[in-house]
C-alpha cells in the first residue's frame, strides 16, 4: 500500500511539473511553483515523553510508571532519527475573479494522518484565496486562527512550543478586511484532523453534530514594523446522539477562548509574546476538555461543564544573515472545572491529571545558501497529580525532560 501511494504521489508531482512549465509561457494568466525543504531530526530525551509521530511533536513528560520494585520505568532515555516533516508546497495563481487577485495554495508532508501513518504523505494546508484592494477571502484548511500566523514560534522542534503555544489546523472560512492600521479576521471553522474529544474518542462528529461552526473574531493593529492583536473564539460541541438508556439528546456543550498578543519586530531582534485562557482547548493541542457536571439516572441525559487553562509564552530571535540565536520560553497552567464534576462523570480532552507544564527552549542554527543547520536544546518540567471533584490537581510529583535536538535542512 505505500509503495502505491508513493507511486501515486510521485506521478502527481511529476504531472504538476509538467503543468508548471506550460503555465509559465503565460504566467500572466495562471501558473504554479514548487517550493519546500528535505528536513531530517535527531533527538534524544532524557525521560520518556508524551507526543505524536514517535515523540517528533513532543509535548511533555510522562508520568511515572512503577514497577514491582518500585522503579520509574518513564525514567529511561531515548532516542531517534526522523525525517518525516519534509514538506513539498504548491502555490498556483490564476487570472482575476470578481475584480480579485485569485491564488492557491496546497502544501504536504509525510508526517501521516495519525500515529499509525508515520512517514505516509498528508495534506497541511489547502486553500484557495481571493485578494481584494482592502478585503481577503480565504477558502479551505488552514491554521486555526489561535495558530496567528505572525506570531508562530521560531523553535526547530515539530510542537512549535505546544501544549503551551496552540498546534492545529482547521477547514475555515476566513475574511480579513484592513481599515489603516487596524486588520478585522472573521473565522467560521470546522474540524478535521485536529477534532476535539468526546465519548467516541477525537472525532469532527461532536462539531458537525451541534450544526454551528467554530466561531472567530480577531483584531489586528500594526504600528511601524510592530503589530498587536487580540482574539474571542466561541465553540459548540454535541458530544451525543443518544445517552447510554438509550434515550434521544441534544445536549451540547458551549466553550469560549480569548487570545492576546504582540510582536516586535526591531533591527537585531524579533519578539513575539502572546497570552491566551481558554475552554476545552484539547483541539489546539493544548490542556483542556469537558466533563459531565450532572447525569439523569433515569435517561441518561448529560450537563457538561469546561476544563480551562491559562497559557503565557515568549519567543525571541535574533536577525543574523548566517548565525541566528533564538529561545522560546512559556508556562501553561490548568484552572480546573467551571462547576463539581458528576459522582460517575466522565472528563474528555488532554491534562485533567496535569497541574501545569513549564518549558525553557534555547536555539541556534547556522545558514548556508540552501542548507539552515541546527540544534536546539529543550527543557519541559510538568507537575502531575489527582483532580478533586472541581478538577483541582492536588498530591502533585514533578518530572522534567531534557531534549536535544539536532537538525539539518535543505530548501528548495
Amino acid at each position: 500500500m505505500n509503495k502505491i501511494k508513493l507511486f501515486l504521489m510521485l506521478t502527481l508531482v511529476s504531472m504538476l511539473t509538467a503543468l508548471s512549465s506550460f503555465a509559465q509561457k503565460d504566467s500572466a494568466k495562471f501558473g504554479i511553483k514548487f517550493s519546500g525543504f528535505v528536513n531530517s531530526q535527531l533527538m534524544y530525551d532524557t525521560r520518556q515523553t508524551v507526543g505524536g509521530r514517535e515523540t517528533m511533536l513532543v509535548l511533555y513528560p510522562e508520568n511515572q510508571r512503577l514497577d514491582k520494585n518500585g522503579k520509574d520505568v518513564n525514567a529511561s532515555p531515548s532516542f531517534n532519527q526522523l525525517a518525516m516533516i519534509t514538506r513539498l508546497t504548491g502555490k498556483v495563481w490564476g487570472p482575476d475573479v470578481l475584480g480579485a487577485k485569485t491564488s492557491a495554495l496546497f502544501e504536504g508532508d509525510f508526517t501521516g494522518q495519525t500515529n499509525n501513518d508515520n512517514n505516509g504523505f498528508r495534506l497541511r494546508h489547502a486553500y484557495l484565496k481571493f485578494n481584494w484592494k482592502k478585503s481577503e477571502l480565504l477558502i479551505g484548511q488552514y491554521w486555526h486562527p489561535f495558530d496567528v500566523p505572525e506570531m508562530l514560534p521560531g523553535t526547530l522542534s515539530l510542537n512549535t512550543g505546544a501544549p503551551i503555544h496552540a498546534f492545529s489546523r482547521h477547514i475555515q472560512l476566513r475574511l480579513s478586511r484592513n481599515i489603516g492600521h487596524l486588520k478585522l479576521i472573521a473565522v467560521a471553522a470546522s474540524q478535521r484532523d485536529y477534532a476535539s474529544e468526546g465519548p467516541l474518542g477525537p472525532k469532527s462528529d461532536y462539531m458537525r453534530n451541534a450544526v454551528i461552526p467554530n466561531l472567530h473574531l480577531q483584531l489586528h493593529y500594526t504600528f511601524g514594523e510592530h503589530f498587536v492583536g487580540v482574539g474571542g473564539d466561541y465553540k459548540v460541541l454535541k458530544p451525543r446522539l443518544i445517552t447510554d438508556s438509550l434515550y434521544k439528546t441534544d445536549a451540547r456543550v458551549v466553550s469560549m477562548a480569548v487570545i492576546g498578543f504582540a510582536r516586535l519586530n526591531f533591527k537585531k531582534a524579533d519578539i513575539k509574546l502572546q497570552g491566551s485562557w481558554g475552554e476545552n482547548l484539547s483541539e489546539h493541542t493544548m490542556l483542556g476538555g469537558y466533563f459531565e457536571k450532572e447525569i439523569d439516572p433515569l435517561t441518561g441525559e448529560v450537563k457538561y461543564g469546561n476544563m480551562s487553562s491559562l497559557n503565557a509564552w515568549i519567543d525571541v530571535s535574533s536577525k543574523g544573515t548566517k548565525w541566528k540565536f533564538g529561545m522560546f520560553a512559556g508556562y501553561t497552567k490548568n484552572l480546573g472545572y467551571s462547576s463539581d464534576i458528576a459522582a460517575k462523570g466522565k472528563f474528555y480532552g488532554r491534562g485533567n491529571t496535569i497541574d501545569l507544564v513549564y518549558r525553557v527552549a534555547p536555539r541556534i542554527t547556522y545558514t548556508a545558501g540552501q542548507l539552515v543547520v541546527g540544534s536546539e536544546f529543550e527543557y519541559t518540567a510538568i507537575a502531575y497529580g489527582t483532580p478533586d471533584k472541581k478538577g483541582k490537581v492536588n498530591n502533585t510529583s514533578s518530572y522534567d525532560n531534557f531534549r536535544v535536538l539536532l537538525s539539518a535542512s535543505y530548501n528548495f
